[in-house]
């Protein structure tokens, strides 16, 4: 092995033989993405399957900071290639991020790659932990193409910590805290993200990450106001997302146009869960876009105090052209929709008769209001929604939204929507019809109302909310987003969110923090968060597979 000293870092060339033995590999050869098979499998742990990422014959760590003042220091390269120019930034395998806390972590400038020879950036010799100190961004990536961020053990590949596997190996139960890369920003500042992804990056991929405590959106990736930027080949996968403030992802632009577009964004094998307002925002999708075995919720916790009015779904999803679709996915607590359909007209877009945005085989339940509608804006697309199942309607929207009727439908086309909907073999468990209000565009056929069983989960949170995931709110002493902002009672037996930790209520009270009152808030144990789904659960094959 030869290593070649950089400014402050660490230039390691791999000789091609002779150099430092890789550990003995398991199940050697490349994992399938997501690394999961489908069903629920035991609960025996699982054979890892090492060396998804090649061999690392070219190394290079960033230098470590110095933490001598007392403080956390932080990590920042606005135009990494042009900060270590000694590089070969065009044949690197591995970028390695030191072991350490830090404030914030700023990867800008990355440099452009083939998908087929990607930059590996990783944790190296222990945990990477970033946020927790109100900094201007928690940890932020900026440009290039051809890259992963990964916190995943490979020994072959040699990425990650034998210490820090996360899930990744079977271990799903109180995985908090256990991941190589764990941005925890323990709602520090107001409006931060976990994890930003911009500048025009495009052709990456985000795998065996843990995200907690943001203020804001746990991961967001966009580039405002450039048309041209679109973000292509970008897979999500293996994430686990929790009690953030907002969006447990935002993708896309939500401004005016010119905004980029996504094509083949692929969000797989995923745990976004206790998002304040939609556990999966995704806007501007083109072509080839697929989501799916996610499990996302519950959404909307933060439902009585969220950053704006009706932010407040589970799913909001915007398409401008191309197919798109979502399947396999379990969709749990939601305050006005699970699914929002945004029909998304650009000019200039490449749309095609034959596109369409199918939602198929997935699982919706409890709602204080409905459950799906689609925007009557023509793009030409048809709306599929086929074989899915909804259940756990219990209506209290008026509680914040006091003009609010009680629906009449599960299922909302926007009045003379022009796009066709074929609305086929879905199921509904609840006191509403599927769809009652019909029009030319629509086709319905087989939507009955029938019992439709739980899924229930390895270990999740606990029974009574696994009753009715609309149990669990956001502690907040008043309803900010309803007219009158009225104080919120919580009887006993509510089950709150407050700092990124469980409560239950002992008593009826209100404006009582329970932080800080014990006598009238139970502090609960952190949940398991294993939502794969047991193996008598009904419902096999949706949502994370193992």
């Amino acid at each position: 092995m030869r290593h070649i000293l950089g400014i402050g870092g660490v230039l390691v060339v791999m000789a091609a033989c002779g150099g430092d033995a890789a550990p003995p590999a398991q199940g050697e050869g490349a994992a399938p993405p997501g690394g999961g098979a489908g069903g629920a499998g035991g609960d025996a742990p699982r054979a890892p399957s090492y060396g998804r990422f090649g061999e690392a014959k070219t190394t290079f760590t960033l230098p470590k900071p110095d933490a001598s003042g007392g403080e956390r220091p932080g990590i920042a390269y606005p135009e990494l290639t042009e900060s270590f120019p000694e590089v070969d930034w065009s044949t690197l395998d591995r970028l390695y991020i030191p072991a350490g806390e830090y404030r914030s972590i700023l990867l800008g400038g990355l440099p452009e790659r083939s998908v087929d020879r990607p930059l590996v950036i990783t944790n190296l010799g222990g945990q990477v932990k970033v946020g927790g100190d109100a900094a201007n961004y928690v940890f932020a990536v900026r440009g290039g193409k051809g890259w992963v961020l990964t916190g995943r053990y490979d020994p072959v590949s040699r990425t990650g910590d034998e210490a820090f596997r996360g899930h990744a190996e079977g271990a799903f139960a109180h995985s908090q805290g256990t991941y190589g890369i764990f941005i925890d920003d323990q709602f520090s500042k107001e409006g931060l993200t976990g994890l930003a992804i911009g500048g025009g990056a495009s052709d990456f991929e985000l795998d065996t990450l843990e995200v907690a405590r943001a203020e804001f959106a746990g991961v967001m990736a966009k580039t405002d106001d450039d048309g041209q930027a679109t973000m292509k080949n970008v897979k999500v996968h293996d994430l686990y997302i929790h009690d953030v403030g907002s969006e447990g992802i935002y993708f896309g632009s939500t401004q005016e146009q010119p905004q980029h577009a996504f094509e083949r964004l692929e969000v797989y094998d995923n745990r976004f869960l206790r998002a304040g307002t939609e556990a999966l925002q995704v806007g501007q999708l083109g072509a080839g876009c697929e989501i799916h075995h996610n499990v996302l919720g519950p959404g909307a916790v933060r439902w009585r105090s969220a950053f704006d009015r009706y932010q407040d779904g589970n799913v909001q999803l915007g398409q401008r052209y191309g197919s798109s679709s979502f399947h396999h996915n379990v969709v749990i607590g939601t305050g006005d929709l699970f699914v929002e359909l945004f029909p998304t007209r650009v000019d200039g877009d490449p749309r095609s008769p034959e596109d369409t945005i199918s939602f198929t085989d997935n699982y919706f339940a409890d709602t204080s209001l409905s459950g799906v509608y689609t925007h009557a804006v023509d793009t030409g697309a048809t709306i599929r929604f086929e074989r899915n199942v909804f259940l756990g309607f219990r209506f209290n929207y008026d509680e914040v939204y006091p003009d609010t009727e009680e629906p009449v439908q599960v299922f909302g086309v926007g009045s003379n929507a022009p796009n066709p909907h074929v609305l086929r073999d879905n199921r509904v468990d609840g006191p509403y019809p599927f769809i009652q209000w019909l029009f030319d565009s629509v086709e319905a056929e087989d939507n009955p109302s029938v019992a439709v069983p739980r899924v229930r989960f390895r270990d999740f949170m606990t029974s009574a909310l696994d009753a009715d995931y609309r149990r669990l709110e956001w502690w907040t002493d008043r309803a900010t987003l309803s007219p009158d902002e009225r104080v919120v009672v919580y009887p006993k037996g509510a089950h709150v969110l407050h700092g990124g930790a469980l409560y239950e209520a002992l008593s009826e009270n209100h404006e009582a923090r329970p932080d800080q009152r014990p006598d009238v808030w139970r502090a609960l144990p952190p949940p398991a968060d294993d939502v794969r789904l047991r193996a008598d659960s009904p419902h096999q094959g949706l949502g994370v597979r193992w």
